[in-house]
Formats: structure tokens, C-alpha cells, sequence
């Protein structure tokens, strides 16, 4: 393994590069001032976790049970990694532009696999940051915390992600073992992507199911019972239960044999990493460059009429859309990951009777006539959450000329992207409906608003992330996961729609004051206009950027 520290030095610096040029448009070391502004986007996100993690510790400190702050934040991260995982793994192991320079050289599979998982960790240290540190922080100011918390701390969180990113790499490895020579190789590596996620999902909210939702009362009753909480953690992620122990506030002594047994298991993990590397890590990268054939003879007549059908041009562009979206595992996991969670994640406190809407008479609201409005803005903020719109010319990368070549105006090509966006927003445009309904707001009013100024607010929020990207593609990645989340433009373009939530509001407000019986007539109007303004804009944009592009 002694070419795996090279190998590491290049693979961070070309992240490094990569990472600085996407979020600051320069590799100039000057860009490192822009990194600052950044960070403060994600301030409030920061305090929020903070003010939930005194609130937690204030509530099971009297009960004895204060150590769970860290269980629940450790056990958080690595969910986060586990679930993510498979995406990262799967591209940067298996689509990454420089393998073709990487599988010549006199590396082993193993060395090649550990550089590219070490390199991952660089982004898991930034997506489990806001849930990990701020419990470390509470707790070590809170508790009576002995004189190795900070080393073990710091270490601790170092070797975080690393055993779910291993669980994750060894079924990505497996997955495209197994799926290699198949015909249809896509799509079973989206649906194995799939199946890891729904699997992570279902083990994080288990618990939750079993004991009939998380209400305050049997929350007590659970830890006033001594009941083995974290003991129950330890069946899924026994990491969480060392990592505690570590930290716990007590002896220092005690902590130092779960931390020598946290630390074993990662090393343990990355043997097992190598060593699956060794055996799959190949044979999964050379079959999936092999192109199957179901070896089937297409007759004259039959080509002809595949081929000399006539369709109008933007119907041909929308259709390549969708196809070369899900031709892409990576892209298509990267673009479905949002609208499969939000759903998840709204209908499990629904189902399991969460406390936010325990006890409380929705339906009271129904007819009055700010209800559609407030739907249509929960609407667009779910919307801004997709990466779809803000990455659709950045998707095509190097092979934008293609696009450029085509005798189709761009204009037409970006209300393609448009159709292809809105499709995704159709999946949010169903749950919020479905909540409407469940919650007992559902009149024929609110659903008829919710659905036309839900199509239109689909609109305005996939312009402004095609605006953004129109401006500012990113052409020059070296991995397709660098064109959907590791692309900057997906920030900016929730930054826009937060902005434009902000003017509809404001509108909003003056059409209610100034046209109070034609109030929500007057909102969907200004949004038509507003949508069919933004249109034109970034049309016209298309027109004169799409040849000034770089490739």
C-alpha cells in the first residue's frame, strides 16, 4: 500500500481545485475570501441544531440520560453518510473522468479504492458538521466532561464517517459487480441505490413505528423505565454506542477502552474495504464499459419506422431530457433523492401522530383566503430543494456541443429543460395535495389554486435555477456527482427562490389589502406574468450564452 499516500496527495488536490472552482467560479487562492461569505448560508442551520441540543440535554439531564445528546448526534452523522454514500461511492469509484489514467498504472485495486474513499471523507466532514459539532460543543460546555473529551472529540468525528462510508462502498462494490454484465445495468444500479437508501431509511425510523410516535410523555416513560436506550442504537450502529462511552462525562479512564474500540473497527472496516476492493473493484469497472446487445437482428422496415417518425422540437429535446437523466445513475439518484425524502420525511410524522400536529383543528383554516397562499409557498420552497433545474445544461459537460450544434434554437433547447424540471415538481405537487386533504383543508377552492399555482409556481422555480445556470454553467467536471451536488449553482438557485418567496409575499400582501375579494385570482395572475416574464429572460439568455461557452 505504499502508493496509496501519492495517490491520496493527487486525488485531494484535483477535489481541492475542483470544489474551490465550484464554489467560487476561480482557482485562484483569492477565492478562498469568497469561502467565508459562504459558510454564513449555513449560520442559522448551525443555531438551530444548537438551540435543539440544550433543549435535549436540559430534558434528560435530570433523568441521568444526558450522554443521548451525543448518541443521537453521532448516530444522525452516520446516517447521513450511509445514506449518501452509495451515491458518492458509485460515482466517484466507478464514473470519475481520471479512472482511465488511474487503471494502467502499476496500482493496486485496493490503493486506487482507499485514495478515492479517503477523498470522499472530505465532503462527509462538511455534510455531518452541522449535525455532529454542535452536540459535541453543548455537551462539552454542559457536562462534566474529563481532560481527554476534546482529543477523543476531535478523533472521534475524524473516524465518523468512515464505517458507514465503508458499509456503503462494499455494497457499491458488489452492486456493480453483480449488475456489470447485465443488460439493463442502469437501471439496477439505480434500483440497488434505491434499496440501500429505503434500507438506511427504514432502520433510522424503526424505532420510531414501534413505539407509536415520539410523544414527550413516553419518551420519559422510556428513560424513567431505564430502559436500554442506548443499547438499541447499538444493534444498528454500534459506533454510537463506543463513540458515547468515549465522551461520556465520568472517569477519563473508562472512556479510553470504547475509543480503542471505536478506532479498531475502523481499522478494521478500511482492511475490509481493501480487501473487497481487491475482488470486485475491477471486474465491476471493465464490465460496465462493455455494451450489452440482446442480440436481436432489427429489419429495414422496422429501422425506418423507428427512425422517420416526425415530432416537434421540443418534444424530440424533452425527451432526450428524461433519457439522458436516466441513462445516469448518478444523475437520476442525485435528481430523485429529494422528491422521494421530503415525501418520506412528511409522512412519517403524519403517520405516527408527531407532535407538531397532535391536537390541532387545520381544517378550522380551510376556507380562509390566505390557506392556498401558504400552501403555494410551502410549494415553492420544496421545489427549490431540486437539483434539477439548476444542472441541466451543466449535465451535459463536455459534450455541450452537441447541443450547440443542433439547428434548434436555444431558447427552444432551455424550454425543454423547463418541461423536464417541472416533471419532478409533479411529485411534490402530489404530496402537498395529499397534505391538504389529510389535514382537512382540502376544499374544492384550495385544490383547484393549489393545482394551477402549483404549475405555475413549477415554472418559476425551475427558470430561476435554469437562470442560474444558464449564467454560470459547470461544464468542466471530472465526475457526474460533481455536476448535480457538488455544483454550487443548486445553493444559488435556492437562494434566488428564497428571494422570489420573499417578493410573492410581499405581492401577495399588497393584493390582499388592495383586491380583497379578487385576491387569489390577482396571486395566480401576478404568477402567470411572473413565469411568463422569467421565461422570456432566460430564453433570451440561452440565445446569447450558448455560444460563449468553454469546453
Amino acid at each position: 500500500m505504499r502508493n496509496v499516500w501519492p495517490l491520496l496527495r493527487v486525488q485531494l488536490i484535483q477535489t481541492w481545485r475542483s470544489s474551490l472552482q465550484r464554489m467560487t467560479g476561480t482557482r485562484s487562492r483569492l477565492g478562498l475570501l469568497l469561502i467565508p461569505l459562504i459558510l454564513l448560508a449555513f449560520f442559522p442551520l448551525i443555531v438551530m441544531f444548537i438551540v435543539a441540543y440544550i433543549g435535549l440535554y436540559m430534558g434528560l439531564e435530570p433523568l441521568g440520560q444526558a450522554h443521548l445528546v451525543l448518541t443521537i448526534a453521532l448516530t444522525g452523522g452516520q446516517l447521513l453518510c450511509l445514506i449518501f454514500g452509495v451515491l458518492y461511492v458509485i460515482s466517484v469509484f466507478y464514473f470519475s473522468q481520471d479512472l482511465r489514467l488511474l487503471i494502467p498504472l502499476p496500482l493496486r485495486p485496493g490503493e486506487i479504492a482507499l485514495s478515492k474513499l479517503m477523498s470522499i471523507l472530505l465532503g462527509e466532514y462538511l455534510t455531518i458538521a452541522p449535525v455532529v459539532l454542535p452536540a459535541l460543543g453543548v455537551y462539552g460546555v454542559l457536562a462534566d466532561v474529563g481532560p481527554l473529551y476534546i482529543p477523543f472529540a476531535v478523533l472521534i468525528y475524524l473516524m465518523l464517517p468512515v464505517v458507514p462510508l465503508v458499509l456503503s462502498a462494499l455494497f457499491s462494490l458488489l452492486l456493480m459487480r453483480i449488475t456489470a454484465l447485465r443488460r439493463n445495468r442502469d437501471l439496477f444500479r439505480v434500483f440497488g441505490a434505491l434499496v440501500g437508501v429505503g434500507l438506511a431509511i427504514v432502520i433510522q425510523f424503526v424505532g420510531r413505528f414501534q413505539q407509536g410516535g415520539l410523544r414527550v410523555e413516553d419518551v420519559q416513560r422510556f428513560v424513567e423505565a431505564q430502559q436500554p436506550l442506548v443499547q438499541g442504537v447499538a444493534r444498528w450502529l454500534v459506533t454510537s454506542t463506543w463513540g458515547t462511552q468515549a465522551l461520556q462525562a465520568g472517569s477519563p479512564a473508562l472512556g479510553i477502552p470504547p475509543f480503542l474500540l471505536f478506532t479498531g473497527i475502523v481499522a478494521v472496516s478500511l482492511g475490509l474495504l481493501v480487501a473487497g476492493a481487491e475482488r470486485f473493484f475491477l471486474g465491476g469497472l471493465l464490465g460496465g464499459d462493455e455494451v450489452a446487445s440482446s442480440g436481436r437482428q432489427v429489419s429495414r422496415p422496422e429501422l425506418a419506422e423507428r427512425t422517420g417518425k416526425e415530432q416537434s422540437p421540443l418534444r424530440a429535446l424533452f425527451l432526450r431530457e428524461v433519457r439522458l437523466l436516466n441513462r445516469n445513475p448518478t444523475f437520476l439518484m442525485s435528481g430523485v433523492i429529494t422528491p422521494l425524502l421530503i415525501p418520506l420525511f412528511i409522512a412519517i410524522p403524519l403517520a405516527t401522530g408527531g407532535l407538531l400536529v397532535e391536537g390541532i383543528d387545520f381544517s378550522a383554516g380551510a376556507d380562509l383566503p390566505w390557506t392556498p397562499a401558504v400552501l403555494l409557498g410551502i410549494l415553492f420552497l420544496l421545489n427549490s430543494t431540486s437539483v434539477i433545474p439548476s444542472s441541466a445544461i451543466s449535465r451535459e459537460g463536455r459534450w455541450f456541443w452537441i447541443s450547440q450544434s443542433l439547428p434548434v434554437a436555444p431558447r427552444v433547447q432551455i424550454h425543454a429543460k423547463l418541461l423536464h424540471s417541472v416533471l419532478f415538481s409533479l411529485l411534490n405537487l402530489l404530496v402537498m395535495g395529499v397534505v391538504t386533504v389529510w389535514l382537512g383543508l382540502g376544499t374544492l377552492r384550495n385544490l383547484a389554486v393549489l393545482l394551477t399555482g402549483g404549475l405555475l409556481v413549477s415554472v418559476i422555480s425551475g427558470y430561476s435555477g435554469l437562470l442560474i445556470d444558464v449564467l454560470k454553467p459547470s461544464l468542466a467536471w471530472t465526475d457526474p456527482q460533481q455536476a448535480m451536488k457538488g455544483n454550487i449553482n443548486s445553493f444559488l438557485a435556492m437562494l434566488i427562490n428564497l428571494a422570489i418567496v420573499a417578493v410573492l409575499a410581499g405581492a401577495s400582501v399588497l393584493l390582499y389589502l388592495a383586491l380583497r375579494p379578487f385576491f387569489l385570482p390577482g396571486l395566480l395572475i401576478v404568477l402567470a406574468l411572473g413565469a411568463w416574464f422569467l421565461g422570456q429572460i432566460v430564453g433570451a439568455l440561452a440565445d446569447v450564452r450558448y455560444t460563449q461557452y468553454e469546453l
